[in-house]
C-alpha cells in the first residue's frame, strides 16, 4: 500500500467571484485611509463628532463586508467532500446521494 496521499482535484475556483470578494474586503480599507474625509468635529450625532460615530459606523459595516466575501469565497470555490473521520477525501462513487445513503 502507498504511503502517499491520493490527490483529488477540485474543481476550478470562479475568478470573478473571487475578484468580488476581493473588492469588497478592500472597501473599508480604503475608506479608512481617507482621513481627509472624516477628520472632523460635525455633524454630531449624540453628542459624539463625526470622527467617532463615523469610525463606529465602519465597524458595522466592515463586518458585514466581510461576511459577504466569506460567502462569496466559499460560492466560489467548490470543495472536495471528505470521509465524516475527516482523514480522507470521497471518490465520485464514495459520495453521498440526495436521499444521504453512498
Amino acid at each position: 500500500m502507498s504511503t502517499t496521499p491520493h490527490r483529488h482535484e477540485a474543481p476550478p475556483a470562479n475568478k470573478g467571484l473571487l475578484a468580488l470578494a476581493g473588492v469588497l474586503l478592500a472597501i473599508p480599507i480604503v475608506a479608512l485611509l481617507l482621513v481627509g474625509t472624516y477628520a472632523k468635529d460635525e455633524p454630531r450625532l449624540g453628542g459624539f463628532p463625526f470622527f467617532i460615530w463615523y469610525q463606529f459606523l465602519w465597524v458595522i459595516i466592515c463586518s458585514a463586508l466581510t461576511y459577504s466575501a466569506y460567502r462569496i469565497v466559499l460560492k466560489a470555490r467548490p470543495h472536495v467532500p471528505m470521509n465524516p473521520e475527516g482523514d480522507a477525501y470521497l471518490d465520485a462513487d464514495d459520495a453521498p446521494r440526495e436521499d444521504g445513503t453512498r
